[in-house]
């Protein structure tokens, strides 16, 4: 019977969709061993099985898991790794990725073997970090990744990365959510004009700074029968300049309504701010640019106090559109869909009730018990 594709005399070597190649063969203890890692040419996968054969032949194997590369720390595991994913992540999120590594994860545990690396090592260094909450969940949920990996790539017999809820979240401020009024409120307290729109397109659709400052002419419907704006792009700082890309989740491309009574409101903002032509940026800054955040904070900060909520952060304005949504009786699929969300953890993660809608809920509680 001819040998199948990808089949040899040994062992077996195949080509993945990422074009490298990847080896593997049963061992004398009848299971299927596979190499530690990928392989951008097939020469090296041949000579990996090469390798693990002479191993066999003077019988001095032993099962890949139970064995560790000579000199294969956590650096140089974490790096290859680093290497090996460069395809499946955005810019943005391999730079952050970068310096989880480089300043959270790699100064205390990247010298030791990986197949050393022990619960109680992975909770000592967790527990010593500095209080960062939200840096410190994601490093740890990225070194979890990348043990999970070389669990997968049979160098370690269990992931120690077992710290409970190490990887949760926990806000360190309390979202706000204005209401409908409030947003208003907020738009016509701006000082600078300009930004009045932005407030009030941030606060009635719940598009992310990056989004919006990617927005251009095109992506606003301002017809008799449609008030929209579409999400194509997402504006990311790398390296002191923007770059516009794709938004990092297939979700995030969507098409959100707004209130109708914003047409005229955001029509005579084109008019008067956005650069010229359709791709012309709907927020340019003063300097017919990408806006940074940071030149919108410190005015929403004075407008935000204004209307009696100081702390508000523009996110805020995110979070006050997920609960206008909710309110509004959107399901949790609309939810996802109005928001771009992955998960509907996510969109449970924005929604918030609001003080005044508790106590609605509370006083129609005692009206139907008054009425039986």
């Amino acid at each position: 019977m001819p040998a199948k594709k990808g089949m040899r005399g040994w062992g077996r070597i195949r080509q993945l969709p990422s074009k490298r190649y990847q080896a593997a063969y049963i061992g004398p203890d009848g299971l299927l061993h596979k190499a530690p890692s990928t392989y951008q040419a097939k020469m090296d996968a041949e000579a990996w099985l090469s390798a693990e054969r002479r191993k066999i032949e003077f019988e001095v194997w032993a099962p890949p898991g139970a064995r560790v590369e000579e000199g294969l720390t956590l650096e140089h595991y974490a790096e290859r790794w680093f290497v090996e994913t460069k395809g499946r992540h955005k810019p943005r999120t391999r730079d952050l990725n970068r310096g989880y590594l480089d300043r959270v994860i790699l100064p205390e545990l990247g010298s030791v073997p990986v197949d050393k690396l022990t619960v109680q090592m992975v909770r000592a260094w967790f527990a010593g970090l500095e209080a960062f909450p939200t840096r410190n969940a994601n490093a740890y949920s990225l070194l979890r990744t990348i043990l999970n990996q070389a669990l997968d790539d049979e160098l370690i017999p269990a992931n120690p990365c077992r710290v409970k809820r190490a990887a949760v979240k926990n806000r360190v401020v309390e979202p706000i959510a204005l209401t409908a009024a409030e947003i208003r409120a907020l738009s016509k307290a701006m000082t600078i004009e300009r930004w009045r729109v932005l407030i009030l397109v941030a606060g009635f659709s719940g598009l992310r700074w990056g989004e919006l400052a990617a927005l251009r002419r095109s992506d606003f419907t301002l017809t008799s029968d449609e008030c929209s704006v579409t999400v194509k792009r997402a504006a990311v700082r790398r390296a002191g300049e923007f770059v516009i890309d794709r938004p990092k989740s297939d979700a995030a491309l969507r098409t959100v309504p707004l209130p109708s009574g914003l047409r005229p409101i955001i029509q005579a903002h084109v008019d008067e701010f956005a650069q010229p032509g359709r791709t012309g940026l709907m927020f340019p800054s003063v300097t017919d640019d990408i806006p940074h955040e940071n030149t919108v904070r410190p005015h929403l900060k004075r407008a935000a106090k204004s209307i009696g909520h100081p702390a508000l952060r523009f996110h805020d304005l995110r979070h006050s559109a997920a609960t206008l949504f909710a309110q509004a009786g959107a399901t949790l699929a609309d939810h996802m869909t109005l928001m771009g969300h992955t998960s509907s953890a996510m969109s449970a993660r924005y929604t918030h009730s609001t003080a005044a809608r508790n106590r609605a809920l509370v006083e129609g509680l005692w009206s139907d018990a008054a009425t039986t």
